[in-house]
Formats: structure tokens, C-alpha cells, sequence
């Protein structure tokens, strides 16, 4: 079983609108789709998609928290949660015929002392039957910028692999706890660092400095120019093949869902970022948020290659 963690669940709205957006002006919304979002959530319809047994834990409340119960369900998810006196925050995704998107992120509201109590506690019961944790992404107001120290600390004290999917102070604190896997993007591994990281070569390097401070897999994600990995199976580039993008947002945690699938099932480094990388690509296909097609992601891998650069 692959658990993931949720801590600023969200609904998340995707807006399809048949024009440009025009700012300052009333926009007509084509559609809606409603899903029950966080990054966690996004990485738990990932794992069930690829055939893996998951339980999602994290904070939800109010009507928006239930509504995010009743969509999970929706989707086959079993959940565990921490119910919340506060309500559920929502995120809007407005999606242009261009395909560009629009992001309105709300913050997640406070959360008692005794809340966050509670879900170490669940954390801990949940994380010892687990093969894989994931945690993934912000955390709600209320919660400091080390929270995840002790978190993947616990984890990682039950013997039980964890990826840390944040960003921020959060990711810099929470790489102090080395949890097995990281995933940042450019801008994040060079905060982390320190240093500005721009070209392939510089990815690579900063992959291995933060891998040598004990982190077992660095995953540097390039966006559409694929990711470069760092482990003790050595470096690695691995590429996507080139597709017509419906909605981007929710590849990254489909990214790391399919690497808890791939780690739980044994795979090698290399065969874990093709994997990971072909499920990811195959999210950006469809407009709802974290859900993608199986056997897109199968089509897709024959055309994901990855490579050794060190």
C-alpha cells in the first residue's frame, strides 16, 4: 500500500473557456470539472491509476472538505483523514483554447495545534503499514516551515521509503530530514543550493551535491525537456516524447505517484524515471486535473528514453 499526504487539500475547478481570457472583463465559462485536489490527491489518482493499492490522509472541513470526500470516492481512493474546524480551501485552473493556463491558488485556512497533532499521530498508524509515503506539497496556515522535518524524521525512523514533492522553505527544511526522494525543479534545487542552476550540466551537478548529502534520488524535473535523476545507480537524462498538451497541471504529482508505484515495485533507477516520466506525459492529455489513461502512458513510454550521463 503506497500512502499519500495531503496537508492543504483543496476542490480544484478547472475552467474551460471558449475565448482568450480577457482581464478586466466577464468571463463565460464553457465547462467545469470539479476534483477533489492538493498535490497529494493528484499523486493518489496516479497511484490507483497505475494499479497500486493507496490511502490518501491529510486535513480536510466544512462542506468543501465533505464535497472532497465525496469526489475521492468518486475516483476509488480510500481516505483517512483528519477532519478540521475550518473549510476547505478551492484552486481555479482557467483554461484558454491555446492551451495556456491560469492558476488562482487559494491559502489553505488555520489549523489547530491539536489538529496537527492529531495528524502526526495518523501519519505515524499509517505509515507503518505503508511500502511507499508521499508528501506533497504546501501546508495550511498554522503549520510552520519545518513541518515536514519531523514528518519524513518519523517516517524514515519505521524503516519505510518517503518522497518529499514541496517547495520553499518547506523543501529547504524538509531536505535536513533526507527523505529518500526529492523531486525539484531547476529554480527549487538552486535555492536549496544556494546558486543559481540553469544549464543541463549545472541540473546535473546540483543533482549530485543534494544526492551526496544522503538523499537516495534527486529528481530534477526539466518540464517539457524531461528531468535529469541522481542516485546510486549513477546520472541520468531522461526524455519525453513531444505530445499536444490539454492541461499541464497535476504532471508532477502524477510524476511522483508512478515513482512510489515504481519503488514499491522493485523497479531500477533508470526503469523508475521512464515509468514515472511516460505516466506524467500522459496526464497532460487530459483536461481533469491528475487523471490520465493507462495505456496512454504504456503507448507513451516506447517513446521515453533515458540515458546514463554519468
Amino acid at each position: 500500500m503506497i500512502c499519500t499526504v495531503t496537508l492543504n487539500t483543496s476542490i480544484d475547478k478547472a475552467y474551460q473557456i471558449s475565448s482568450p481570457l480577457e482581464v478586466g472583463e466577464v468571463q463565460r465559462v464553457a465547462t467545469v470539472i470539479d476534483v477533489a485536489g492538493g498535490k497529494g490527491l493528484n499523486c493518489s489518482r496516479a497511484v490507483a491509476t497505475c494499479g497500486e493499492e493507496v490511502l490518501a490522509t491529510g486535513f480536510v472541513g466544512g462542506n468543501n472538505g465533505q464535497l472532497l470526500c465525496d469526489l475521492l470516492a468518486a475516483d476509488g481512493i480510500a481516505q483517512d483523514f483528519v477532519h478540521v474546524a475550518t473549510e476547505t480551501r478551492c484552486c481555479i485552473n482557467v483554461l484558454e483554447p491555446s492551451g495556456r493556463s491560469t492558476e488562482f491558488l487559494e491559502p489553505g485556512r488555520e489549523v489547530t495545534s491539536a489538529e496537527v497533532d492529531a495528524m502526526v499521530e495518523k501519519i505515524g498508524q499509517l505509515a507503518a503499514k505503508a511500502d511507499v509515503v508521499t508528501m506533497n506539497g504546501s501546508v495550511p496556515a498554522g503549520m510552520p516551515k519545518d513541518s515536514y522535518v519531523a514528518l519524513v524524521s518519523a517516517v524514515r525512523a519505521l524503516g519505510k521509503p518517503v518522497i518529499l514533492d514541496t517547495s520553499g522553505e518547506l523543501l529547504l527544511n524538509g531536505v535536513e530530514a533526507l527523505p529518500t526522494m526529492v523531486k525539484p525543479n531547476t529554480d527549487e534545487i538552486g535555492a536549496v543550493l544556494g546558486r543559481k542552476v540553469s544549464s543541463t550540466e549545472e541540473v546535473a551537478s546540483a543533482a549530485r551535491e543534494l544526492h551526496a548529502k544522503g538523499i537516495s534520488q534527486v529528481v530534477v524535473s526539466l518540464g517539457g525537456d524531461g528531468a535529469i535523476m541522481c542516485c546510486d545507480e549513477g546520472t541520468f537524462r531522461g526524455r519525453a516524447p513531444r505530445i499536444e498538451v490539454v492541461n499541464p497541471v497535476g504532471s508532477g504529482d502524477t510524476m511522483v505517484g508512478a515513482f512510489a508505484v515504481a519503488m514499491a515495485r522493485g523497479m531500477s533507477a533508470p526503469d523508475q524515471l521512464a515509468y514515472a516520466m511516460s505516466c506524467a506525459s500522459a496526464n497532460c492529455l487530459t483536461a481533469s486535473t491528475g487523471h490520465f489513461d493507462m495505456a496512454e502512458a504504456d503507448r507513451l513510454r516506447e517513446g521515453t528514453t533515458v540515458e546514463r550521463i554519468a
